[in-house]
């Protein structure tokens, strides 16, 4: 929030539009004569440079909608567009349903020709256009709807037959065991103990005793289970089911039972669970009582042959059932084709005629003169364009005065982007628009972006991954632009310039962390050797430097000319030292200086020559120490708190830019100024400490300054300092000396910090009490005033201050900044950690998919065990690191920005620049559909 207080009081003049801030706007009236209104918007609509303000919203509390409606003389055409538009999205969706084939080319081009296949030329130079195309659209629509109907019907109809057919066929099987299906009948009965409708026992013999009623027809498969439980409960078991199960997902049924009371349940039975009787043998009740939901059930057949006939006549009435199918989809796909070729044109064109009457609807029309007044918003280098369009029109005018100054909505902000840009600033927009002539900070996430990510996913390997798909997606561009895409690809297509970069970043650090799938390459060279006499362990001496002009060769890294004895002075005291010792000053003594055992300090020690280290990177004798991961934590994790402290910076920096511009000096000296002393004086300090102890030719390591207490005795124990003292060490019976503390960085290193910390302090109330006390004197400045102001816009209302909103945002920012200042350094941690976290991964998964696997393989096996070992490592780099991973790093990288970077400076609380544009509208609409 460092920046985002700044107040808009005074707007400098001068073009400086850009990406650095956005286009200059100027707020201009029009007036358009009403005859050619329409063709002057629309020639508004195809040059995208202008928007329109809705000078008939209600603008006082007492005013109604009714009133602010009455000024709109466009509604009945937008409902219009609207019935337009219902009418298109269902010939949309039966169009999909009947897979019918269009134009996938979706590119608008402007001004678009309307052509309509039936006799008519063009929409626009029609009288009542628009009504004709409804009327014509609700036509075609009836038309369709009832072809559709009939269809549906004639579906119906089919299916019902079909399924008639198959219940016959299977009744035909079994129609002529007549006599057996009853004595069986009869025989479970008996077993069974069941009793009839009078509560005596049914008595069935045979066929020729009494014959049963049938019911044959069909159920959903999902629906049998439960039909059947539900028939032994109605009929108390009183009824034989036999199911048969069809492959179209039905079953066939057949209910044999033997009173007409039974008859009645069954039958409401498999109404109630929509089941199909088609076939039966109806029983009649007492005095030839029927049953009227018997109506419309065939009569079982007696005989096969009786079965065929009735079979072909099924099959007879099917055919012709299909044929009316055939014929009348074959109609409805003539109709949907002939409105297919013109259903993308009268699409447009509904977007077109319905975004022109919604923009009709804001302007002012006096009915007296025949004019229309305009309000509009128009970018500083269009106004040209615009008004070589009026000037198309007589009697049409752009009026000269900008009314920016005087109105009180703050500009539209708009940012002209191109292919390569638009993935930034929709980075950006994504936390908020900028605000007028803000500092856009998308001209620097372009650089910064990547370049965070690339600290974290720092990998050649991983890194060329996604640079090649980066470059493979904008090689293809153009073939890819005209696709249907899915969500995840299309996204990924969408960031293709972002990922490029992100590539290329990653492959830049990979070479700065020597870093390539977990492997160190060797393309500097090493600057580290082994001492002289590390294979020649007789020779590993005690002896002192100098003993008769001879050397241990453990004591010679460099030549024996180069060694020397030297003065060192500390705190007033001098030691001998010889220079070229391989171990350092581990063991100062004030006499004779002699060698340690070599054999136990530095048998497994590399020594750095003095031509200092590789030119670039890190260096690959790295990569077998047991101390790498000590080293990589300490590198990685000092540098991102370095990267942090710099962004920031640089965000105050881009605040003071704000307050510059805006002239607001207010929050200039009592915020910017402020902020940075707390800043700098804590946690730049903390760098620039880092810096000097990474420059600084330690001669003993083990003294040089430790970080993390310094700072934690700067803040909790101001001028406290673990100073290095030689009296102190404690020396061993091995020759080993034990010293506790540290050197001191710089001459008077504990006089400074305590003031730096004092300065800090200090700041805090210079970032809280000035801006309230400033805005309560100019509070009782505009009410002795009456808040009002008179310039040369006449006498406007000044905006009233409240105090007590004003102290609380105060107290909020200084409180938020101030911890902010920890919790975000803290927070570019995260640089560190996901490095690590990669580049540990990266060797885990070599390690152990290559190196484990192939330990000890050879020959034809070997070869096998090759392929699926790279199998394996490879399949696991693409979905961890170079998917997930690069995710990860991916939004990390986001928030640093959005909450690290951008608090320092950036408020975001604008609007977007929306001119009326058809081709913007058209394309926004043709992305839904594909889409969907």
């Amino acid at each position: 929030m460092g920046g985002g207080t700044f107040e808009v009081e005074e707007k400098p003049l001068g073009d400086i539009s850009g990406l650095w801030r956005s286009e200059d706007m100027e707020l201009r009236t029009m007036s358009i004569e009403r005859s050619v209104l329409e063709q002057a918007v629309r020639r508004f609509g195809d040059i995208s440079c202008v928007q329109f303000r809705d000078m008939n919203g209600s603008t006082d509390e007492g005013e109604s909608k009714a009133a602010s409606a009455k000024n709109r003389h466009f509604v009945t055409q937008v409902r219009t567009c609207e019935s337009i538009e219902r009418c298109l999205r269902y010939f949309d969706e039966q169009i999909h349903l009947f897979h019918i084939k269009g134009d996938m080319n979706n590119t608008y081009e402007a001004p678009l020709g309307i052509e309509e296949f039936r006799g008519v030329a063009n929409y626009n130079d029609l009288p009542n256009a628009l009504e004709i195309l409804n009327h014509k659209l609700i036509a075609d629509e009836e038309s369709l709807r009832d072809q559709i109907d009939k269809l549906m019907k004639y579906k119906s109809e089919e299916q019902v037959e079909e399924e008639r057919y198959n219940s016959l066929s299977w009744a035909s099987s079994w129609v002529s065991n007549e006599g057996r299906d009853a004595d069986d009948y009869s025989r479970r009965q008996e077993a069974a103990g069941l009793l009839g409708e009078d509560g005596t026992a049914l008595l069935v013999v045979g066929s020729s005793a009494q014959s049963l009623g049938q019911l044959v027809g069909t159920i959903a498969t999902e629906k049998k289970d439960v039909f059947n439980r539900m028939l032994y409960r109605v009929t108390k078991g009183n009824a034989v089911a036999t199911l048969y199960d069809l492959e179209n997902g039905t079953t066939c049924f057949r209910i044999l039972y033997s009173s007409f009371e039974m008859q009645s349940r069954i039958l409401k039975l498999t109404a109630a669970n929509s089941a199909n009787v088609f076939l039966g043998r109806i029983l009649m009740g007492a005095g030839g009582q029927t049953d009227p939901r018997s109506n419309g059930i065939s009569v079982l057949p007696e005989n096969e042959a009786a079965c065929s006939a009735m079979l072909e006549k099924i099959k007879a009435e099917c055919d012709e059932r299909n044929s009316l199918i055939a014929s009348t989809e074959a109609a409805i796909k003539t109709q949907l084709i002939s409105i297919q070729k013109v259903h993308k044109d009268r699409r447009h064109y509904a977007i077109r005629e319905k975004a022109l009457y919604h923009t009709l609807n804001m302007m002012q029309i006096d009915e007296g003169t025949c004019f229309a007044n305009a309000i509009a918003w128009i970018p500083t280098r269009q106004l040209d364009k615009v008004s070589n369009v009026l000037s198309q029109f007589p009697l049409c005018r752009l009026n000269e005065d900008d009314l920016k100054d005087a109105d009180p909505e703050s500009p539209p902000t708009h940012f002209e982007t191109n292919d390569f840009t638009a993935t930034f600033q929709g980075i950006v927009d994504s936390y908020g628009v900028p605000r007028y002539h803000e500092i856009n900070p998308t001209i620097f996430t372009i650089v910064t972006f990547p370049w965070l990510f690339g600290i974290m996913y720092g990998d050649i390997g991983h890194g060329i991954f996604i640079t090649v798909t980066a470059a493979v997606l904008i090689f293809f561009q153009e073939p890819l632009k005209k696709m249907k895409l899915n969500e995840m690809v299309d996204m990924v297509f969408g960031a293709r310039w972002l990922l490029l970069l992100m590539g290329l970043f990653a492959v830049y650090q990979g070479f700065l962390y020597n870093d390539t799938f977990g492997i160190m390459l060797d393309y500097a060279g090493t600057k580290y050797m082994w001492p002289d006499g590390w294979d020649r362990p007789e020779e590993w001496t005690s002896a002192s430097c100098f003993d008769n002009d001879t050397v241990p060769a453990v004591c010679l890294p460099c030549h024996i000319s180069e060694l020397e004895e030297v003065t060192y002075s500390y705190n007033g005291l001098s030691y001998t030292v010889c220079t070229c010792q391989p171990w350092g000053q581990k063991a100062l003594q004030q006499t004779d200086y002699s060698c340690p055992s070599w054999a136990q300090e530095n048998s497994t020690n590399l020594v750095a020559p003095k031509n200092g280290p590789v030119p670039f990177g890190i260096d690959s004798a790295w990569s077998e120490a047991n101390n790498k991961l000590t080293f990589y934590n300490s590198y990685k994790m000092k540098n991102a708190v370095i990267v942090g402290v710099l962004q920031m910076t640089l965000g105050l920096f881009l605040s003071l830019c704000n307050f510059l511009y805006f002239k607001d000096y207010k929050h200039l000296f009592f915020g910017f100024i402020p902020e940075c002393m707390f800043l700098f004086c804590t946690f730049g300090y903390m760098c620039i400490m880092l810096i000097a102890k990474w420059v600084t030719p330690w001669e003993n390591t083990n003294l040089a300054p430790n970080s993390l207490e310094t700072m934690t005795n700067f803040f909790l124990s101001p001028g406290k300092y673990n100073e290095f003292d030689p009296t102190k060490c404690v020396h061993s019976s091995s020759g080993d000396t034990d010293c506790d503390g540290y050197q001191l960085l710089y001459k008077g290193q504990k006089e400074m910090q305590v003031i730096l910390l004092i300065i800090a302090f200090c700041a805090v109330p210079l970032m809280m009490f000035p801006i309230p006390i400033l805005a309560n004197k100019e509070k009782k400045r505009r009410e002795a005033l009456g808040n009002q102001i008179d310039d040369e816009f006449g006498s406007r209302p000044l905006p009233p201050i409240d105090m007590q909103e004003v102290v609380i945002k105060q107290v909020i920012h200084v409180i938020e900044y101030v911890l902010g200042c920890v919790s975000n350094t803290a927070s570019y941690l995260r640089l560190w950690a996901l490095s690590l976290a990669h580049a540990e991964l990266s060797e885990v998964f070599w390690n152990f998919a290559i190196i484990k696997l192939l330990h000890g393989a050879n020959g034809w096996g070997g070869g096998a065990i090759m392929w699926v070992a790279f199998g394996a490592w490879l399949s696991a780099t693409l979905a961890v690191l170079v998917v997930m991973e690069a995710l990860s790093a991916f939004l990390h990288s986001l928030r640093l920005h959005w909450v690290e970077f951008q608090s320092k400076f950036y408020v975001g609380d604008g609007h977007a620049f929306t001119p009326l544009s058809f081709s913007t509208l058209i394309e926004e609409h043709e992305a839904e559909r594909v889409e969907e």
